[in-house]
C-alpha cells in the first residue's frame, strides 16, 4: 500500500501553517512583543491568525496519524474519508477561493481506497 493520504494531508497542513505565518507575520510580531499571554481574545485579526495557524498544525498531526495507519497497513475507517470529503464540500461551498479544494484528493482517496 502506498502511503500518500496522510502525507498529502501533512503537506496541506504545512502549506497552511507557512501561509499563515507569512500572512499574519505582523499580527504575530505584535503578539510576541506583548508577551503572548492573554493577547488574542476579543480581537478578530488575532483570533483569525491563531485559528488559521492552529488548523494547519492540527492538519499536520492528523496527517501524521493517517500516515502511521497507512505505514502499518491499517484500513482507515470510512468515516474519516467521508468526514474529510464533507468538510471539503462545505469549505468549498462557503469559501470557493480557498485551500479547501486541496482536500478533495486525500478525502476521495480515503473513501475509495481498497488495497488494505
Amino acid at each position: 500500500m502506498k502511503r500518500w493520504i496522510g502525507r498529502s494531508i501533512m503537506a496541506i497542513g504545512l502549506l497552511h501553517t507557512v501561509f499563515g505565518l507569512i500572512t499574519f507575520r505582523h499580527t504575530l510580531t505584535v503578539l510576541l512583543r506583548e508577551g503572548m499571554i492573554n493577547t488574542v481574545n476579543g480581537q478578530p485579526e488575532r483570533e483569525m491568525a491563531f485559528w488559521f495557524i492552529c488548523c494547519g498544525l492540527f492538519m499536520l498531526v492528523f496527517g501524521a496519524l493517517i500516515d502511521y495507519c497507512e505505514s502499518k497497513g491499517v484500513r482507515l475507517p470510512l468515516v474519516v474519508g467521508w468526514g474529510l470529503l464533507t468538510i471539503s464540500i462545505i469549505g468549498v461551498t462557503l469559501m470557493p477561493v480557498s485551500g479547501f479544494w486541496l482536500f478533495f484528493v486525500p478525502s476521495i482517496g480515503a473513501v475509495i481506497r481498497k488495497d488494505v
